[in-house]
């Protein structure tokens, strides 16, 4: 059998065959590793700008609202969206319901919808969640200031054409039940940042993004 030249050939390309086996696993894990780090990575920088631009403008958007119409709803939309991940969508206060503006609106929303899942499947535990639901808060939070802004621009169209006073445009529209979603909206993305504050989320989120 030692003088068998093809066995001993068929146990090296066996032995060989199984080295590479082991290799080409232990790339893939490697690479599996480095794409799960990016992917990581990615989705926590996007909700970090979030949470960055919340913290920046928290004092304005937890002030103590008076029953009015808020009307400086526009400014507050671009102080929410005044980073480069979200910088483009600024312009769809000034023209809401038109494109190209309006598109690019319903796809970035359309990202932080999936940013927000993707996180709760690629991190683990409470903290997945909490930025999650801070993603989550965020994308509905502009969404109700877009439909508010469209409601402003409908009163002051009714009030031009129809002669209307403020009151009545308010009535015909029932600006009072929008603005409260609106309000209710702040309010929920203000809980889901004090929790992010206080069980100091961002620390064990950069945690689980870390290569071991």
């Amino acid at each position: 059998m030692i003088k068998d030249w093809n066995f001993w050939f068929s146990v090296v390309t066996a032995i060989v065959a199984i080295i590479a086996l082991a290799q080409t696993y232990r790339q893939t894990k490697l690479s599996n590793k480095q794409h799960l780090f990016d992917k990581r990575l990615d989705d926590y920088m996007i909700a970090k700008g979030l949470i960055t631009l919340y913290s920046d403008n928290r004092t304005l958007l937890e002030i103590e609202r008076k029953d009015e119409p808020i009307f400086d709803i526009s400014c507050e939309f671009v102080y929410l969206t005044n980073n480069s991940y979200m910088e483009k969508v600024a312009d769809v206060m000034k023209n809401p319901l038109k494109n190209p503006e309006h598109e690019l609106f319903l796809s970035k929303r359309e990202e932080l919808r999936k940013i927000a899942i993707e996180i709760r499947l690629i991190f683990s535990g409470g903290e997945a969640v909490v930025l999650s639901d801070f993603v989550s808060c965020y994308e509905i939070a502009l969404q109700r200031m877009y439909q508010y802004q469209i409601l402003l621009n409908n009163m002051s169209e009714a009030e031009q054409k129809n002669k209307m006073t403020l009151e009545q445009s308010q009535n015909c529209f029932d600006e009072g039940q929008l603005r409260l979603q609106l309000l209710d909206a702040y309010d929920k993305l203000r809980q889901v940042y004090a929790i992010i504050e206080e069980e100091k989320i961002e620390e064990k989120i950069i945690k689980q993004i870390r290569l071991k």
